[in-house]
């Protein structure tokens, strides 16, 4: 997938995010800067073929009911931030298999709350308002021919297949998160890190076959998300301008790598958002969380990198 024949779906994602942060900005709210949003984005607009197995209603509904939970889960749980986030993972785990769709962006919706800390009903409302204007933006490109149509298939895989998946998914996440939660350096294992992790998971992810330009692209997208928060912090930048200079630069990063990789956009965002330690603190953690969360994913089965060398693969995943 190439820029050039992207750029009016590229253009309008881009104002898009631009348009969030300042109604950020200007309202005070921090709610109304939704990191994901990025993310679904480039997986609903930018790339040509829908990122997720999910049609609009069900995206609505899981997204929708995934910030009503994370906010529930800060306001009606006690304990620690990991017995809330296994928790918060677990229910995503259900809602994803009841409705038979693949919108890991929830996981993000889920645990992004419980990290900040979030207790202001704003945030589910700004989600859904969020992702129902998403949903519009997506109908009107189709029928504009600049998209294909959403061909969604209920996933129903046997009960046990699922349990087993999905247990696993859940041990894994349930143990390396609990060095980062407990050790006091929770964006070890911060949203966007966990939705790569969750769709790197998945045997059929095309871009598994490209685990170290996905690291990569993480990585970066941090960088470029402590450098902005860097520049609103100690330069008075404001955001939506950061986000007009860095925003930019994401896209070159998922073109030169041919690694549109949705959760990169919301690694990118996030950096604005959580407590501000310093310019490398941040990019330094999503650079070691990814690397970690990638490896463990690549682990499952699925495709690998040699495997391009027997031959023709599916084609589903990130890479357009």
């Amino acid at each position: 997938m190439s820029i050039r024949e992207r750029w009016l779906p590229i253009c309008l994602a881009g104002a898009f995010v631009r348009l969030m942060a300042l109604a950020s900005q200007l309202t005070g709210c921090d709610e109304i800067l939704f990191p994901e949003t990025a993310a679904i984005l480039c997986g609903a607009w930018v790339q040509p073929h829908q990122a997720w197995n999910v049609d609009r209603p069900r995206m609505m509904l899981l997204m929708g009911s995934g910030a009503i939970m994370g906010l529930c889960l800060n306001l009606l749980v006690p304990g620690p931030i990991w017995a809330r986030a296994v928790l918060g993972y677990a229910c995503c785990a259900l809602a994803m298999n009841g409705l038979g769709a693949d919108m890991t962006p929830m996981v993000s919706a889920v645990i992004l709350p419980v990290l900040l800390g979030t207790r202001d009903w704003a945030y589910p409302v700004t989600v859904i308002v969020l992702v129902g204007v998403i949903c519009l933006g997506q109908m009107a490109l189709e029928r504009w021919g600049l998209r294909e149509r959403i061909d969604f298939k209920p996933l129903r895989p046997p009960a046990r297949q699922a349990l087993h998946d999905w247990g696993a998914r859940l041990g894994v996440f349930a143990l390396l998160s609990a060095p980062a939660y407990f050790s006091g350096n929770p964006l070890l294992a911060a949203p966007p890190l966990l939705v790569t992790y969750t769709e790197f998971t998945r045997p059929d992810m095309t871009l598994r076959l490209k685990p170290r330009r996905a690291w990569g692209t993480l990585a970066l997208a941090g960088l470029f998300g402590g450098v902005g928060r860097f520049a609103v912090e100690s330069l008075g930048v404001p955001p939506t301008l950061v986000v007009a200079l860095f925003y930019p630069l994401l896209i070159a990063t998922w073109s030169t790598f041919e690694t549109w990789l949705p959760p990169a956009g919301a690694a990118l965002l996030l950096g604005l958002l959580v407590p501000y330690a310093g310019p490398l603190a941040y990019p330094a953690s999503v650079a070691v969380g990814g690397a970690v969360w990638v490896t463990a994913a690549m682990a499952f089965p699925g495709i690998r990198p040699k495997a391009i060398e027997r031959g023709p693969l599916p084609a589903r995943g990130h890479s357009c």
